[in-house]
């Protein structure tokens, strides 16, 4: 499974909320807005019968919630989006995004590469796409180098990688590698404490993908890294 599978299927985890007789066209289209961020599709749906002025989510789990709409009407505020829906947001990964521009992408990033260097322990794997990127995180990864970390940092050769004691560099020409931001922490093999970041550049500077805490996730993206970029052949 490549990085642009795994994205697909935690992007996959996309939920659907009803909302049965809105009281308005307007309303239906704040709430899509509102939600436009999170994997949720907002339809609405005639002759709700008893259920009429609700909104109707089933989570992951098999579980079905129910919010009453009757009261609400456009403008929604995204203050009021929270609190009025805060039942239905609780049972989403709000780890994906649609777009994420550079400076949110490094954001993330930093958040990431800190954790690693709090534990000062485990294997941080980073997607740079391009050796020119990695060239102007020089020092940040001789800093992160001086902890006990298995560091490894991936790019497409457009020029030579500088030099980093400590951390491994695997260039390779592939796609996955040109179009893929990652940096994933495997929490020294706790659980509890992995993390990835994972986005493919769709348009110049944007990025769809997501960030995560959940083991498997980040077990799956490590598997698939060590299996074709770092294994000797």
């Amino acid at each position: 499974m490549s990085l642009g599978d795994i994205i697909s299927a935690v992007r996959g985890r996309r939920r659907t909320l009803i909302i049965y007789d809105p009281v308005s066209d307007q309303l239906v289209e704040q709430l899509r807005e509102h939600t436009a961020p999170y994997p949720l599709t907002v339809e609405r749906r005639a002759d709700g019968g008893a259920f009429a002025g609700h909104a109707e989510l089933t989570d992951g789990d098999g579980l079905t919630i129910h919010t009453d709409c009757s009261d609400l009407s456009a403008p929604v505020s995204h203050q009021e989006f929270e609190a009025h829906f805060a039942d239905v947001l609780s049972r989403i990964d709000r780890t994906t995004f649609t777009s994420y521009d550079g400076s949110q992408m490094a954001a993330t990033s930093r958040e990431i590469e800190d954790r690693a260097w709090r534990f000062g322990h485990g294997s941080l794997h980073v997607g740079f796409q391009c050796a020119s990127t990695l060239s102007t995180q020089e020092q940040v990864y001789r800093d992160l180098a001086r902890k006990n970390l298995d560091i490894h940092a991936y790019a497409v050769p457009d020029k030579d990688a500088p030099p980093l004691e400590g951390v491994n560099v695997h260039l390779a020409e592939t796609d996955e590698i040109a179009k893929t931001w990652f940096v994933v922490y495997d929490g020294n093999g706790d659980d509890e404490s992995k993390c990835a970041l994972i986005a493919e550049e769709r348009d110049p500077g944007v990025f769809c993908g997501f960030w995560t805490y959940d083991p498997s996730v980040v077990d799956e993206a490590l598997s698939h890294l060590s299996a074709r970029y770092v294994a000797p052949s």
